[in-house]
């Protein structure tokens, strides 16, 4: 479980994106159905925690910073070295309170004496929130920490009817005004409905120096999303019979300098990011060395380590997938840029995606936007790696991405069953009940499967939802700091409304 703490700044864009908006006028009956059957009172376990937690949320939902601030000067614990003071806890989290117009309690998810979580809506947005809260084990009871996450809504929560494709393009423009108001979202969305547009948008700026609009077809900045080029290629080489999912990195890197750590790698525990990995150097900081191969960012000494025992567990690894690139040079025979253009992009007719040398100039593509100080944004030309690599950074279209989606269910790329285990979750991932996969996020969610991927960099957030048992794909691209999870969530609520149950 991935939380955000109260130290998150309230002008962070996830705070922003909370005020997301409410359902079209012809889902809001439905909607409003739901609601009233969650609306029902929740009752507050009769713990200190859940005591700690009722204050505070009376507290949190007066909108009142002096109630707050008192409610927390009373009861919260004085952080490690003051780092933390309570004007800035109440500052920050009067900011939540300014983009949600306060929290209703849906839900107990977990209680103890000590600790509470509990599943929220804001009142303003009806977007979801999961809230922690531990409390010393002492008679004081005081506040160690509270937590705070965007989250999935409880598919018994949901409305029981389907959307309309009309609701659900409704939705999605309030959704936008709304965080366009905020100077919360640049970028594009595409929803698409076995491999048909049913809603895209683009908005905000391509360039900001010269005014150049995003459109549709502007090439993004995909981050991780190029992971499942790379696992895809992967499989490929696996259903030729030219790697195994169980070869040790020793075998098909036989150059690779930490030999100890290679002959107790494989192949699926790289792609699962269960392989311990950890790189001797600093793989960022190489951006700046203008290098153009995979081959030039491998190591040549003996300084990787492992964090773990291989097979473990997960933690999330590029470097992981920069030798998987590596594998496919030496499995397939060809450059890495070149195997993916042909393998990938070309059979999906993904015409205007690749790893672009970006002193080249390459046309239509948006400049990434990082968040700076006093509210500015700059260019983060200079925290680019000079070329994408094969655990992302490269550049693709929204649709290039549907198109994508639309070669994986036909099976263009891969075989029924090689696809079915690149779809495969392998260990649990930091998304709510989800799994990684290959390459791939798995989630199982109101009685249907979503799988894809995320991607992320200074000025890049992006998501990539693929709906297999409805047809449905979402492709979220952005060139700022923003963070589409709480959007592509709601739109997991409005495309499976109606679904779970019988």
């Amino acid at each position: 479980m991935t939380w955000r703490s109260v130290a998150t700044p309230a002008t962070t864009l996830a705070a922003s994106l909370l005020a997301l908006t409410a359902p079209s006028a012809r889902a809001q009956s439905t909607t409003a159905s739901a609601r009233a059957t969650a609306t029902a009172a929740v009752a507050i376990p009769d713990s200190p925690a859940g005591e700690r937690l009722r204050g505070w949320l009376a507290a949190f939902n007066t909108g009142s910073r002096d109630t707050l601030r008192q409610f927390l000067k009373q009861h919260q614990a004085p952080p490690p070295n003051d780092t933390l003071p309570v004007d800035r806890i109440a500052d920050r989290q009067l900011g939540l309170y300014k983009q949600s117009k306060g929290l209703v309690l849906r839900r107990i998810d977990a209680s103890t004496s000590e600790r509470i979580t509990v599943t929220t809506q804001a009142k303003l947005s009806g977007a979801w929130m999961a809230v922690g809260m531990t409390v010393t084990a002492d008679s004081t009871r005081r506040v160690l920490g509270m937590g705070f996450r965007n989250t999935l809504a409880p598919p018994e929560l949901l409305p029981s009817r389907p959307f309309t494709e009309r609701a659900i393009r409704d939705s999605i423009d309030r959704a936008i005004d709304r965080l366009v108001r905020a100077d919360a979202f640049s970028g594009v969305i595409v929803v698409a409905k076995d491999g048909k547009p049913i809603y895209q948008r683009a908005v905000g700026l391509a360039d900001r120096r010269w005014k150049i609009p995003n459109r549709i077809d502007t090439r993004f900045n995909v981050a991780s999303i190029g992971k499942m080029f790379t696992a895809v290629a992967v499989a490929q080489l696996a259903q030729q019979g030219k790697l195994s999912y169980d070869d040790t990195l020793a075998k098909l890197l036989p150059d690779y300098p930490s030999r100890d750590i290679a002959r107790r790698i494989t192949v699926r525990e790289l792609l699962a990011h269960t392989s311990g990995i950890a790189q001797g150097f600093d793989l960022d900081r190489s951006f700046r060395r203008g290098l153009r191969t995979v081959k030039a960012y491998l190591p040549t000494t003996d300084t990787d380590s492992l964090h773990f025992e291989p097979g473990t567990r997960l933690e999330y690894s590029s470097y992981g997938y920069l030798l998987l690139g590596a594998i496919i040079e030496r499995a397939s025979g060809q450059d890495y840029y070149d195997y993916i253009r042909e393998h990938i992009y070309r059979p999906a007719g993904m015409t205007a995606s690749d790893s672009y040398e970006l002193d080249t100039d390459p046309p239509n593509v948006a400049t990434g936007y990082m968040d700076a100080r006093n509210a500015e944004r700059r260019s983060n030309i200079f925290m680019l790696p000079i070329k994408g690599l094969p655990f992302g950074l490269g550049y693709a279209t929204a649709l290039d991405l549907v198109r994508f989606q639309g070669a994986l269910t036909r099976h263009v790329l891969l075989d029924s069953a090689s696809l079915a285990r690149v779809w495969t979750g392998v260990q649990p991932y930091t998304e709510p009940s989800s799994q990684y996969g290959f390459g791939f996020i798995v989630t199982p969610y109101n009685g249907t499967r979503i799988i894809g991927h995320g991607g992320g960099w200074v000025g890049i957030t992006n998501k990539f939802d693929m709906y297999p048992d409805l047809g449905y794909t979402v492709v979220i691209l952005t060139n700022i700091d923003s963070d589409p999870n709480e959007l592509a969530f709601r739109l997991r609520e409005w495309l499976t409304a109606g679904r779970g149950r019988a």
